[in-house]
């Protein structure tokens, strides 16, 4: 019996419910208000995206559809991608961080502006370093478990041959 499509499905409704729980606790809304770059959305859409297209293979894989590693391919360079993408949102942050430095007066106004642009650089860095690892790490566990199968389903039909070809 293959599970490939079960472990897909248990493994979003995790994902959903925890989905569910930070947008209860206000946390992509944060996410969504700090994130100047707004690179915390385009790493969520491609995460839904190609987690739908990981249920999509899973299920054919169980219904004995040709499934091979190249149905994963597009996966595996989007779950690098969500990394890459996080990393960008991370420089991006630093520099509109930084660039609270150039507007320093002597005034404590000056200061507390300078603060406030150091603080959303900062928190633009981290959501988006958040999300690249979170959802890239996601879509490289349903593709790993994806591919785990493929190679189970390989090594099986390979017994399968030898043993026909032993009789």
């Amino acid at each position: 019996m293959k599970k490939a499509y079960l472990k897909w499905w248990l493994l979003n409704t995790a994902v959903m419910v925890s989905c569910a729980f930070a947008i209860y606790m206000g946390i992509f809304a944060e996410a969504y208000r700090k994130d100047s770059s707004y690179l915390c959305v385009v790493i969520f859409v491609l995460y839904t995206i190609f987690s739908f297209y990981n249920g999509w293979v899973a299920y054919n894989f169980d219904k004995n559809k040709k499934v091979t590693d190249k149905d994963l391919e597009p996966v595996w360079f989007v779950s690098e991608l969500c990394l890459s993408l996080g990393m960008i949102g991370t420089v991006i942050g630093f520099i509109a961080m930084l660039k609270g430095f150039n507007d320093v007066g002597d005034g404590v106004k000056s200061v507390q502006k300078m603060m406030a642009n150091m603080s959303y650089g900062m928190a633009t860095a981290l959501y988006t370093t958040l999300a690249g690892l979170i959802f890239g790490n996601l879509l490289k566990l349903q593709a790993f478990q994806i591919e785990k199968q493929l190679q189970g389903k390989s090594c099986h039909d390979t017994e399968n041959s030898d043993q026909k070809q032993v009789s």
